[in-house]
């Protein structure tokens, strides 16, 4: 057990959070590998970023085990989030400051002012926005500018609500390589979660589905791709809204 643990960065066990007496998440059992990527779809309210604040630590849940890198994700929460970089919902910043001012003072916050802020900005896209106030961006520059401030501390874990929302296609392939780059190089774990199909077909090792707050169907992307080499979008879009498939219980968890 503890060496399976030594091996997983991310996990779940019987989870469950009710708002209102509405369970939201139900009984959901994850566990991602170190240095994966793990891909979760599910339509909207479908439960993702419920699950991203309770791995966070920013809801309690009602019942059951939710850990990052070992850590109780309640009894852990600040050092937890000394490791991990998020991006869930629409990212705030200080509006009147530059790109700059606000990376420089997440990394303040972070203890960590020594490491070159430009560089990173490069790597999303963003290779000199200067003195321009954030509040000045479009969509798709406050996006990356999100993702900057989620890697730029050198996290071990990368949580990721929609985080292509916003971008171009260029803008989307740019963020792929990123986070196949950080998985495959420098091996951080990256849970990402989106309802394009397409995007998380091309980066995660691992792909969950999530209907109602239970995982509902969970594979490797290459046997996934394997079985359903004609069909894969139809069946996971199925998947998604809910429909019963016969073949359904030979692949979940396999």
């Amino acid at each position: 057990m503890k060496e399976t643990m030594k091996k997983t960065a991310i996990f779940t066990d019987n989870l469950t959070k009710s708002f209102s007496r509405k369970e939201v998440i139900r009984e959901f059992c994850l566990s991602v590998e170190r240095g994966s990527i793990y891909g979760l779809l599910g339509k909207n309210g479908a439960g993702k970023t419920t699950l991203f604040k309770l791995l966070l630590g920013f809801l309690r849940p009602n019942s059951g085990i939710a850990s990052v890198l070992g850590m109780d994700s309640l009894k852990d929460n600040c050092e937890i989030l000394r490791h991990t970089g998020s991006l869930i919902g629409a990212p705030t910043f200080y509006e009147h400051l530059s790109a700059v001012e606000n990376l420089r003072i997440h990394l303040a916050y972070m203890g960590l002012e020594d490491i070159e802020i430009d560089p990173m900005l490069k790597r999303v896209g963003l290779p000199a926005p200067g003195p321009q106030p954030v509040r000045e961006f479009s969509l798709g520059m406050r996006q990356r500018l999100a993702i900057a401030r989620a890697v730029i501390h050198r996290p071990e874990v990368l949580i990721l609500d929609e985080p292509v929302n916003g971008l171009d296609p260029g803008g989307m392939r740019q963020m792929r390589m990123l986070f196949c780059q950080l998985a495959r190089e420098e091996g951080v774990t990256i849970l990402l979660s989106s309802h394009l199909l397409s995007e998380v077909g091309q980066v995660a090792d691992r792909i969950g589905v999530i209907v109602d707050g239970r995982l509902a169907l969970e594979m490797d992307t290459d046997k996934l791709r394997e079985i359903h080499k004609d069909d894969m979008e139809d069946f996971l879009i199925e998947i998604m809204e809910g429909g019963e498939r016969s073949d359904t219980s030979d692949y979940f968890r396999n």
